[in-house]
């Protein structure tokens, strides 16, 4: 898609954002900010070589300051019911997100994972409308959630997804994508919300969650996709550039200032060509084998602050405000040096995600090279207002063919998808 529609996704994205903000509370926690591709503990490759019916949930209210309406809030869980050898679900007061009480879901690890659901008798519309929630989990790296629509019954299911690579101990919102549709579900008759968080990752371990606010958005009446490039990878310009410009797309390439002009990695020239034609150059810090976190909190500073003035001092500061997650897994600390310094953080999340976002420091990507998920996917970002942002590594080569990555371009041409750049992400808000 050209510039002119990546302007007219910021326009519409902007207006439904700004649509059913109500409410206050006496506390709120501040938020922070596919199965296809390779899990987050894969290798570094950054070497310097490289409710319902009317219900608004109880007492808590909206939280202020986000799009869209709580469809429960949590502050009464009467309405919901554990699934069958699927754990417990019991209120907490322990660090509440909002309000005065948050859920806690937990499952031993006999259990195969932890599962609850809520009934609408009347059914609830979710017609042009995206769900977030916010989680907290703690005793394990990884976690897959997962909402499903009964639409109006278990033979019509919309089932939405995120996978979390941290942080743990710590409040998150979660923008869920489209996973899998089942059947013909009629999102205006909503009957019953699944929602059950497994592991990912490690198998065994017990798993513990907690959740509040699950949120619904007015979803622009377009998608959108984001073409993402990590590892500074001289294939990036040399056999993807050229075919996205015949497209106008411009991408956002993951930039680790160590690399560049090392054997196969980008130049400091070629790296201005993507600029000049609109990409964003991302920070992304060389963590060698190690994952971020575990660095010592002045380390991690380190590395975010260095990385981000490598890019403002060469021209690059629209792209330093955006941060790409080394080997994807986050920590608390982290988290919170990424919010100071920059504005969006991405990290695997193996969905889309739904729109407007409630946390730009949450951004999930997918593999690129999925082949029919990947259309999926970009699919479903088409058809229920959502975001995809798919990732690359090597073009050619030993990674996704140059021929496959051309006809991936020609497909997402001919959806009604814009395509953006993280920039015109930040816009929107």
């Amino acid at each position: 898609m050209t510039n002119r529609n990546r302007r007219s996704f910021v326009t519409a994205v902007a207006a439904t954002g700004t649509l059913g903000l109500a409410g206050c509370l006496s506390s709120v926690r501040e938020w922070s900010g596919m199965d296809d591709d390779p899990t987050p503990s894969q290798p570094d490759s950054d070497d310097g070589n490289d409710g319902g019916d009317g219900n608004d949930g109880g007492d808590g209210g909206d939280v202020p300051g986000l799009p869209g309406e709580a469809i429960d809030s949590f502050e009464a869980l009467d309405d919901w019911v554990s699934m069958i050898d699927a754990g417990q679900f019991e209120a907490t007061t322990d660090d509440p997100y909002a309000g005065s009480q948050s859920a806690r879901l937990t499952a031993p690890e006999e259990s195969e994972y932890a599962g609850v659901y809520q009934t609408y008798t009347d059914g609830i519309d979710l017609r042009k409308k995206n769900l977030s929630l916010a989680v907290s989990y703690t005793g394990r790296e990884q976690l897959h959630l997962r909402l499903e629509l009964f639409a109006p019954n278990s033979r019509n299911v919309h089932t939405l997804s995120r996978t979390l690579t941290g942080p743990t101990d710590r409040w998150v919102r979660v923008d869920f994508g489209t996973d899998d549709i089942e059947t013909q579900p009629d999102l205006s008759d909503v009957r019953e919300i699944r929602l059950s968080a497994r592991r990912r990752g490690d198998p065994t371990g017990s798993i513990d969650c907690r959740v509040d606010d699950l949120r619904a958005v007015d979803r622009p009446e377009t998608g959108a996709v984001l073409l993402l490039f990590d590892g500074t990878l001289e294939s990036h310009h040399a056999r993807a550039f050229e075919h996205m410009q015949e497209y106008g797309f411009a991408g956002v390439e993951a930039v680790i200032p160590e690399a560049v002009g090392e054997g196969g990695r980008l130049t400091i020239d070629k790296l201005g060509d993507l600029n000049d034609a609109g990409w964003d150059l991302a920070a992304r810090p060389r963590t060698g084998s190690q994952f971020i976190h575990e660095f010592s909190p002045e380390q991690q500073e380190g590395m975010i602050r260095r990385t981000k003035a490598y890019l403002e001092n060469r021209g690059f500061a629209d792209g330093a405000r955006h941060f790409v997650t080394p080997r994807n897994v986050l920590g608390s600390n982290t988290l919170d040096l990424v919010r100071e310094y920059h504005e969006q953080a991405f990290r695997y999340g193996g969905a889309p995600n739904g729109l407007p976002l409630t946390d730009p420091h949450n951004l999930g990507f997918f593999s690129g090279a999925a082949g029919e998920t990947t259309k999926r996917y970009v699919d479903h970002a088409a058809a229920y207002g959502q975001l995809a942002v798919l990732h690359f590594e090597h073009i050619g080569d030993s990674g996704l063919s140059e021929r496959a990555f051309e006809d991936l371009l020609a497909y997402i041409d001919a959806q009604d998808v814009n395509v953006v750049t993280a920039s015109d992400l930040l816009e929107e808000n």
